[in-house]
């Protein structure tokens, strides 16, 4: 039996406004049906790795049901995640944690 949990979501996930119908594409993403039309910046849960884009297309891949996503951001384009990418990088150089995104993401 398929367990139900690709990913997990980070509890301040940041949703684009441009999303259409974002409950539709956490359970598609949760349950390992991916999500073409979305881009998410994410980590592996339980490893201290930095944050990655990704498309929400590679969460049908078996691979995450053992290994599951922290998602932090869901947004509609590539550029839209790199400035998303981009700002949480300067907000995290004004606290004192350059290059450690993934520690800033966990303590806002």
């Amino acid at each position: 039996m398929r367990k139900e949990r690709y990913c997990i979501f980070s509890p301040k996930l940041y949703m684009s406004p441009h999303l259409r119908m974002p409950g539709r594409i956490r359970w598609r993403l949760r349950h390992g049906k991916g999500a073409p039309s979305v881009w998410l910046l994410a980590s592996f849960e339980g490893e201290e790795t930095q944050l990655e884009l990704i498309n929400g297309l590679f969460l049908k891949w078996r691979y995450y049901e053992d290994h599951p996503l922290r998602i932090y951001a869901m947004v509609t384009t590539f550029e839209e995640a790199e400035d998303y990418l981009v700002e949480i990088s300067n907000q995290a150089c004004q606290v004192g944690m350059e290059g450690r995104l993934r520690e800033y993401l966990v303590r806002i």
